[in-house]
């Protein structure tokens, strides 16, 4: 016999029925809902990490070559068709006396036409130049605010305007250029160029015997003047009332020489090395690097004598400059007689 249940007992069976009921209508309505999805908006495959093979027609290779294609002619598909059957031979016809055909007068010769002018080709532009670093090698164009560096056109000196230093030194001017604005490159040390110019070939026994003390002001003595003497006859020898040049003097002595001949009196604007010639000014071109290294040290235009060239090269190289620009500035030095 089945035990009779309360009201509150009924309600809750019934209440859970329910409940299990609805939920799985739900899970229903969502397992349609993802299919339906799925049917109308169908994912993309990811091949990336996948290896296919995919069988595509190749040209047609000729047995003979080795794999040159072979071009198929529509002549050789025409000529396998069969040949169309002859046609039939015409039937013969009474043959009629022939009419002579009207003359027809020959047409008049047509005039040769004129050769068109023959037009001369345009020549194309020329590509326009690109910044870029100079590097060595390269040449200064008749520009001030540029340089012509192979392979990369008009290089400009540098951002901002150029900075130009200007000296005047024993008759002679310098003038040095520097790309960028002077907030950022400039000199930091110059070496008068004039001390290493060739010495003169020949100095007055006056002169000589002149060369005083080489001395620091106020008071400090760094040389004697019998050892300045000394180092002046390992170059010149006397010969009577003057003494002459008979050793080469190397670049880096050349200093302390005129220095010697300065103290003693001699007026270095009438050097012997410029006096009664006609001297190009010498022009070097370089670079700054961003570490301020000077590089790429090259004469553009010689003096017309090596010995000076080689002069001014090396005075040149003393020198030193600053750069905060954080990149490469390029430079042009002029030194003028």
């Amino acid at each position: 016999m089945t035990e009779a249940h309360t009201y509150a007992e009924r309600e809750q069976r019934k209440r859970t029925i329910i409940s299990y009921a609805i939920a799985l209508g739900l899970y229903a309505l969502l397992f349609g809902a993802g299919f339906l999805f799925d049917l109308f908006h169908p994912q993309n495959l990811d091949f990336s990490n996948k290896t296919l093979i995919v069988n595509i027609q190749g040209p047609v290779l000729n047995d003979v070559g080795k794999g040159s294609p072979v071009e198929k002619k529509e002549e050789a598909v025409v000529a396998e068709k069969p040949a169309p059957p002859p046609p039939p031979a015409p039937k013969q016809q009474t043959p009629v006396a022939a009419q002579p055909a009207p003359v027809t007068p020959a047409p008049a010769p047509e005039a040769e036409p004129t050769p068109a002018p023959v037009v001369p080709a345009v020549q194309e532009p020329v590509t326009p130049w690109t910044p870029g670093e100079r590097g060595p090698g390269s040449r200064i164009s008749s520009s001030e605010s540029s340089v012509l560096s192979p392979g990369e056109g008009q290089v400009p000196w540098g951002t901002g305007e150029a900075v130009r230093i200007t000296k005047a030194e024993k008759g002679n001017t310098v003038e040095t250029t520097l790309g960028g604005s002077s907030e950022t490159v400039g000199q930091s040390l110059y070496v008068p160029i004039y001390l290493n110019m060739p010495l003169p070939s020949v100095v007055p026994a006056g002169l000589f015997n002149a060369i005083p003390n080489e001395i620091i002001p106020p008071s400090t003595l760094i040389a004697s003047a019998e050892s300045r003497k000394r180092a002046f006859l390992n170059y010149y020898t006397k010969s009577g009332n003057e003494y002459r040049l008979t050793n080469a003097v190397p670049l880096e002595v050349r200093e302390k020489l005129w220095g010697m001949l300065e103290d003693a009196g001699y007026n270095a604007e009438q050097a012997d090395y410029k006096t009664g010639r006609t001297l190009n000014p010498v022009v070097i071109g370089f670079s700054v690097t961003k570490d301020r290294q000077l590089r790429g040290v090259e004469l553009l235009q010689s003096s017309g004598d090596s010995d000076i060239d080689a002069s001014v090269l090396y005075g040149f190289k003393r020198a030193s400059f600053w750069n905060k620009s954080g990149e490469t500035i390029q430079g042009r030095f002029v030194y003028r007689f």
